[in-house]
């Protein structure tokens, strides 16, 4: 069994691979690109992410190597948004499509009504990346999934997925619902990848303005998909700004928090670590000096004795090895 989750960044790909790799107990990753020498070295049995267009070279290795194609679909807006917020902490987005038509550089600490992310949202950078689930969804043998779905009801999406893949290897769907919730995920990531998973989220955070101008740039993704642009018309500037420094202000706060707590412990980790490696060069200093010490007159005169006397000698040494076994 093999596995390509090919879709649009930050539409839920990571949490798809990590469900789909424990449903059926088989490795999984992500890579931006995969090279020839790549694909020769695939274990038999794998979930792959990557982020890339329907091409035709992309899909005949897809095919040549008996992967079957999963793709996520997500509201565009909770798409845009969730790439505003990963790009705070994660500098890997130049990464996605090889950075095809830009980066996300110039939205580095943006806000989402900011012209800098509107600019953003509808340039040719923003409509590569929203282009990617709307190439595969609906296409022959492609496995379409709505994340909306997934928080929904992660159980019933993956025994819709069982259709396809047959029944799950882990022993119940609910285990790997339970191992995979985002709470869990959360837990372990280490760059805040999973954030808020609720959908809707841009209706808190674009005003109808702001919406509008964007889906109006980005018609494909939309139409394609089936998402509507239904911003909340009594959403003002100033409250959907005051839901983003809530939501992201916290969020730093406390991942300041945590990353100061965890340079204090590893200061205090090296600090003991160089106490160990002070007692230590210590300890082969003292040795060293009566290495040396036996090796001036000392040892002179004890081999002189050694060889005067040769019983004595041998008694010492088998004396010296008994004390020597018994310490």
């Amino acid at each position: 069994m093999r596995i390509a989750v090919v879709s649009t960044p930050r539409a839920g790909n990571t949490w798809v691979r990590h469900l789909l790799g424990t449903a059926y107990q088989i490795p999984h990753f992500a890579r931006h690109s995969m090279a020839d020498a790549d694909w020769k070295e695939l274990p038999a049995e794998m979930v792959l992410q990557i982020h890339w267009r329907r091409e035709p070279e992309f899909q005949a290795k897809l095919a040549e190597n008996g992967f079957q194609v999963v793709t996520v679909a997500r509201h565009p807006l909770d798409v845009l948004i969730s790439i505003l917020h990963f790009c705070i902490y994660e500098s890997e987005s130049e990464h996605w499509l090889l950075g095809a038509k830009g980066t996300e550089a110039g939205i580095f600490a943006a806000m989402p009504r900011s012209r800098a992310f509107v600019e953003y949202a509808t340039s040719p950078r923003a409509t590569e990346l929203l282009a990617e689930t709307p190439d595969w969804w609906g296409q022959p043998g492609v496995v379409g999934v709505r994340y909306e779905d997934c928080v929904r009801d992660a159980d019933t999406e993956l025994a819709r997925l069982e259709n396809t893949f047959g029944p799950v290897r882990c022993g119940a769907r609910a285990v790997a619902v339970e191992a995979c919730s985002l709470a869990r995920l959360r837990q372990r990531a280490t760059n805040n990848h999973f954030w808020q998973g609720q959908p809707g989220l841009w209706r808190h955070l674009l005003p109808a303005a702001e919406a509008n101008e964007i889906a109006a740039a980005q018609p494909t993704a939309f139409a394609t998909l089936g998402y509507a642009c239904d911003p909340d018309p009594a959403l003002d500037a100033l409250a959907a700004d005051r839901n983003w420094v809530r939501l992201v202000g916290t969020e730093i706060k406390e991942t300041l928090q945590r990353n100061t707590e965890g340079h204090w412990a590893q200061i205090k980790e090296k600090d003991g670590r160089i106490a160990e490696l002070d007692a230590h060069c210590a300890e082969l200093t003292r040795r060293l000096h009566e290495s040396v010490t036996l090796s001036g007159p000392v040892a002179r005169a004890l081999k002189r004795v050694w060889n005067r006397h040769p019983r004595t000698a041998a008694a010492a040494r088998r004396l010296l090895g008994k004390e020597n076994s018994e310490q």
